[in-house]
C-alpha cells in the first residue's frame, strides 16, 4: 500500500523503513499516532517492524482491540496523550525511555516482552489482566499515580517471563493480586511511596515461578504477600520498609519454597507479619532492625520454617516478637540479638517447637520478659551469656518446656523471677553466681544437674519460690543426688524438706517435728538416736550405781545398773531386771523420765524410719 500523500519526511522515513523494521531517529520531530496506528495495520513480512527514536507521538495512539503481528518500538519518545492497548493483542512492544502521561493496557496480550524500562509515565501504568508471554520490564521506570493508589496495577496479570522494576520509582502502590510470574520479580533499588493510608504493595496471592527480589529499597507503606506462592526466596535485605503504627510486611499464609530474607541491614518500621506462612530453608532476620514500639514489632505465630530461623549479628527489635505454636524444624539462633518491650514481653513463643537449638545465649538481651511455656525443644535451650530485664515481673517463664538440656549461666542474674514450673529436663545447667531472686522449680523434673555442687549450697536454690514452701524441688534433688550415689547428701535434702515442711504446720505437729528433727533427724539421722540412748544409758547407769532400787522379791538376780537402766529405756523389750527391782520414793522419779524418753525415742524412730523406707 502506498503511503499517504501528507506524510512529513520523518513519518516516511517511518513508513519506508517498516517492511525491513528500520529504525528511524526522529530528533524531536511530531509523528502522528494515527500514521503509526496505520502502519500497524498492514501486511509485512516477518521482519517488518515500527521502530521510532526520540519522536513526540501527538494524537491518541488507539490500539484497543487491535491486532498486531509486527513489533512495536517506540523509545526515547515524548507522548502528547496515554496511549490506550486495552484489549489489544501486540507483538514485542518496547517503550523504553518514553514520556507519558499514562498507559493503558487492562487485559493486553503481548507474544513477547512489553519493555517500559526508564519510562516516565505520569498518572502510572494499567495492565490489569494482561498476558504477557515474555518479561514485564520496567527498570528505572519513573511511575507516577496521578492522584490514583497505584502507580502499576497489574491484578491478576499474567507474565512468563520476569517482572523487572529495578531502580524504578513509584509514587503510588504496585498491585499484583492473583498475578503470575514464570519468572523473577526484580524490586531491587525500587523506591515505592504509596499515598496515605494505602498498600505500597499489594501482592495478595501473587504466584512467582523463581524468587522475589527486593534489595535495597525504600518502600513507603504496607508490604502485601498473603497467601502468595514464592518457588524460590524472598528476599527484602538491606531494604527499608516504613509503615509507622501499621504493617510493613505482610505475609500471611505464605508459601515461601526458597526462604525470607529479612537481613543485613533490613529496616521495618511497622509490623513485619508472617502468621500462618511456610518458610523452606530458613528465616534470616540476622541484622535486620524491627521496630514498633509498644506493639508486635515480629509475628510468626503459626508458622513453619522449614529450616532454620536466624536471628544473629545485631537483630534488634523494638516491640515485641511472637512465635505463638510456631515450628522451626531446625536451629533457632538469637545469639547477640537484643529484644526492647519494657514492660511488656519481649518474646512470647507459647507451644513453639524447634526441632534443634534455641539459642538465646552470647550477649541475648532482653528488656521485657521471656515466655516460652509449653515449648518443645530437640537438642538445647541455652541462655549462657544472656541479659533479661523484666524488674518486678516474671521475667522468664519456662512452664511446661520440654528439651534435652537447659542452661541457665546468665551473664548476670535476670532482674525479675524465673518460672521452671512443670518443666522436664534432661541436663540442668546452671550457676550459683546467677541464681535469680525468685525461682519457681515446683514440678520441674531433670536427670541430671550440672554442676550437682553441695546440698547445703543447693538448699537456698530451693529456697527461692515465689510461693513458699514446696516439698517436689526438694525431692527432685534429692533424687539426682541419689541417682548419683550420694545418699549422704541426698539425706541432707530430704532433712531439710522435713523441717521446712514442720515449720508451717499447727504447734503440736511443729512441736512433734522437732522432737523428731533433735532425735533422729527425722529419720535421716540414725547415728543420731544411738547418742542419744547412749548418753540416757551412760546417764541412768551412773545414778543407778549411786541409788540402787530394792528387789522385788528373794531370789533375784544381782543388780546390774546397766542393763536395768537398758531394760527401762526399751520398750517391749524385757531383760529381767526391770521386773526384779522396784524404785521407791525418790528412784521412781529417776525411774519414769527414763521410761518416757525410751518410749518418746522409739517412737519417733519408729516414725522417721518409716518416712525414710517409704521414700526409699
Amino acid at each position: 500500500m502506498p503511503p499517504p500523500p501528507d506524510l512529513t519526511d520523518v513519518e516516511k522515513a517511518l513508513w519506508d523503513g517498516f517492511a525491513t523494521g528500520t529504525a528511524v531517529d526522529a530528533g524531536g520531530a511530531p509523528v502522528r499516532a494515527e500514521v503509526i496506528a496505520a502502519l500497524l495495520r498492514e501486511e509485512a513480512p516477518g521482519a517488518a517492524a515500527v521502530h521510532l527514536r526520540g519522536g513526540r507521538v501527538t494524537g491518541p495512539l488507539r490500539l484497543a482491540f487491535a491486532e498486531v503481528g509486527h513489533p512495536l518500538l517506540l523509545e526515547e519518545c515524548d507522548f502528547d496523550e496515554v496511549p490506550d492497548l486495552y484489549w489489544a493483542r501486540m507483538s514485542h512492544t518496547s517503550f523504553a525511555g518514553s514520556r507519558m502521561p499514562g498507559f493503558r493496557g487492562s487485559n493486553l496480550r503481548v507474544d513477547g516482552h512489553l519493555q517500559l524500562s526508564r519510562c516516565a509515565v505520569g498518572d502510572g501504568v494499567r495492565l490489569p489482566g494482561a498476558q504477557i508471554s515474555g518479561g514485564l520490564l520496567l527498570a528505572g521506570a519513573v511511575l507516577g499515580g496521578g492522584g490514583e493508589a497505584w502507580a502499576l496495577y497489574a491484578r491478576r496479570a499474567t507474565i512468563g517471563g520476569d517482572l523487572v522494576l529495578t531502580g524504578a520509582e513509584l509514587t503510588g502502590g504496585l498491585a499484583l493480586t492473583n498475578a503470575r510470574l514464570g519468572g523473577t520479580a526484580d524490586l531491587d533499588r525500587v523506591r515505592i511511596t504509596a499515598a496515605p493510608g494505602e498498600c505500597a504493595v499489594d501482592a495478595d496471592n501473587l504466584a512467582v515461578e523463581a524468587a522475589f527480589y527486593c534489595r535495597w529499597a525504600e518502600i513507603r507503606g504496607e508490604v502485601t504477600l498473603r497467601h502468595a506462592r514464592i518457588a524460590a526466596a524472598l528476599s527484602f535485605s538491606r531494604s527499608a520498609l516504613r509503615n509507622p503504627g501499621g504493617v510493613a510486611v505482610r505475609a500471611s499464609r505464605a508459601t515461601l519454597e526458597g526462604g525470607l530474607y529479612l537481613h543485613d541491614g533490613f529496616v521495618a518500621e511497622g509490623q513485619v507479619r508472617v502468621v500462618s506462612a511456610r518458610i523452606v530453608r530458613t528465616l534470616r532476620l540476622d541484622g535486620a532492625s524491627l521496630r514498633h514500639p509498644g506493639q508486635v514489632a515480629f509475628c510468626a505465630d503459626f508458622a513453619t520454617v522449614e529450616g532454620m530461623l536466624d536471628g544473629r549479628r545485631g537483630l534488634t527489635v523494638d516491640g515485641e516478637t511472637t512465635l505463638l505454636d510456631a515450628t522451626v524444624t531446625g536451629p533457632l539462633h538469637l545469639e547477640g540479638a537484643h529484644l526492647r518491650n519494657p514492660g511488656g514481653a519481649a518474646l512470647t513463643a507459647h507451644g513453639l517447637t524447634v526441632g534443634a537449638l534455641l539459642q538465646l545465649c552470647d550477649g541475648f538481651t532482653a528488656e521485657g520478659r521471656i515466655r516460652l511455656a509449653g515449648a518443645k525443644v530437640g537438642s538445647r535451650i541455652c541462655f549462657d551469656g544472656a541479659t533479661v530485664r523484666a524488674p518486678g515481673g516474671k521475667a522468664v517463664s519456662c512452664w511446661r518446656v520440654e528439651t534435652p538440656e537447659l542452661a541457665l549461666r546468665w551473664a548476670v542474674a535476670p532482674e525479675g523471677g524465673v518460672d521452671l514450673r512443670y518443666a522436664t529436663v534432661g541436663i540442668l545447667r546452671d550457676d550459683p553466681r546467677t541464681w535469680p531472686s525468685t525461682l519457681d522449680l515446683d514440678g520441674l523434673r531433670y536427670d541430671v544437674l550440672e554442676p550437682p555442687g553441695e546440698a547445703g549450697a543447693r538448699l537456698p536454690w530451693l529456697a527461692r519460690g515465689p510461693d513458699g514452701f514446696r516439698p517436689q524441688p526438694y525431692e527432685q534433688l534429692a533424687t539426682v543426688f541419689q541417682a548419683l550415689g550420694d545418699g549422704a547428701q541426698s539425706r541432707t535434702v530430704l532433712l531439710a524438706k522435713q523441717r521446712r515442711q514442720s515449720a508451717v504446720g499447727a504447734w503440736y505437729a511443729r512441736a512433734w517435728g522437732l522432737l523428731q528433727d533433735v532425735t533422729v533427724g527425722y529419720g535421716y539421722r540414725p547415728l543420731r538416736a544411738a547418742s542419744w540412748l547412749l548418753a540416757l544409758l551412760v546417764a541412768g547407769a551412773v545414778l543407778h550405781t549411786q541409788f540402787q532400787p530394792a528387789a522385788a522379791a528373794d531370789g533375784a538376780p544381782s543388780f546390774q545398773p546397766v542393763i536395768y537402766t537398758l531394760d527401762l529405756l526399751l520398750p517391749i523389750v524385757d531383760l529381767g531386771q526391770e521386773r526384779a527391782y522396784q524404785p521407791a520414793g525418790a528412784q521412781q522419779w529417776l525411774a519414769y523420765p527414763l521410761i518416757a524418753a525410751g518410749w518418746l525415742l522409739a517412737t519417733t524412730i519408729a516414725a522417721g524410719l518409716t518416712r525414710a523406707l517409704r521414700r526409699a
